[in-house]
Order: structure tokens, then sequence, then C-alpha cells
């Protein structure tokens, strides 16, 4: 039979794996202004309308190519 420390051991361990894993994999990362400025490129990609709160972004500094 497995000695209870062991069993101690193994579930601490799983619940601290389980709690870095959802640390690192769903803190919230992006701001709103990063999610706007990919719906606006998504848009534009698609060649659809863009509304006019995602018009008014200024898009220079994600694009590589504009900064000199």
């Amino acid at each position: 039979m497995i000695n209870v420390p062991y069993l101690y051991f193994f579930i601490t361990s799983l619940v601290v794996g389980i709690l870095v894993y959802l640390f690192f994999n769903y803190r919230p990362s992006k701001t709103e202004i990063t999610n706007k400025l990919l719906l606006k490129n998504l848009l534009e990609g698609l060649d659809l309308e863009l509304p006019e709160e995602l018009k008014a972004l200024d898009n220079s500094s994600t694009d590589p190519h504009k900064l000199s």
C-alpha cells in the first residue's frame, strides 16, 4: 500500500502544478487597445467596413514598416 506522506506530497504537487498552469495560461495579458487593433487589422484584411471607433485608432506603433 502507498505510504501516506507520499500521497500528501503527490496531491500537494499536483495542486501546485495546476495552479501554476492556470496562472500562466489564463491571466489577462492583453489590453483593450490591443484587442481593438487586432479587430481593426482583421476587418481591414477581410475588406469589411470599420466602425468609427476603430477608424480613429492609430496603428502606426504596431506597424514595423512605418517606424524609422
